[in-house]
């Protein structure tokens, strides 16, 4: 039977939170790093939250986004190999990564900065963060998941097992796909909704258009 560690005194759990606080933030210092040059802040930010499972889209749509929008793209697959070479998607690796994620987010809003946060998202509780994050900022924040047929989306993972696409750091196989599957849910608050499997510059223009007004 595992031994029941004691109670920690408020000294102790003080001092766990400060050191709690210094590794998110020198971690945020490395996500931050990784991101190269910014583009230039136009205040008021705003916060995109991306919505969506392995495949079906969401990083290629994020991307063509920032680059209209001058928006910061935070990609949770290529931020997590700023801090793991060789990354498993742990659940170690997720409480290491999202707080510095939440840190460097926080950077960016308060230097103007539009933020497109590239995760599945696919529970109320992963976005929950993000929404109390803009309003800190008053930034206001959109939603937009990003769905596929399945056997796009199979074939899309099949494809890039044999030859991955230029800016594509994303390592989940069909089997994590049909584990998320599984997991996600609907999203309920208002989202725009875009099937790419079709031509996306129409959903695109939209989003720069709610961006922008």
């Amino acid at each position: 039977m595992k031994k029941r560690e004691p109670p920690r005194s408020p000294e102790q759990a003080e001092q766990r939170r400060v050191r709690s606080g210094h590794i998110r933030n020198r971690d945020a210092d490395l996500l931050e790093a990784s991101l190269g040059k910014l583009p230039t802040p136009s205040k008021p930010p705003a916060v995109v939250v991306m919505v969506g499972l392995p495949g079906s889209g969401k990083s290629h749509l994020a991307r063509l986004i920032a680059t209209r929008v001058g928006a910061v793209q935070l990609d949770s697959d290529a931020l997590r190999k700023a801090l793991y070479k060789e990354p498993r998607h742990t659940e170690q690796e997720h409480r290491r990564l999202f707080p510095a994620l939440h840190v460097l987010m926080e950077r960016l809003l308060e230097r103007g900065l539009t933020v497109i946060v590239d995760a599945t998202n696919l529970k109320e509780a992963n976005r929950k963060p993000y929404y109390r994050i803009a309003a800190k900022y008053g930034a206001p924040v959109f939603l937009v998941r990003t769905w596929a047929p399945s056997a796009v989306i199979r074939q899309r993972l099949a494809d890039r097992e044999s030859e991955r696409p230029a800016h594509d750091y994303s390592t989940a196989t069909l089997e994590v796909y049909q584990k998320m599957r599984l997991d996600a849910e609907r999203v309920r608050k208002r989202h725009v909704s875009v099937d790419t499997s079709r031509d996306v510059k129409a959903a695109v223009d939209r989003i720069v258009s709610l961006l922008q007004s």
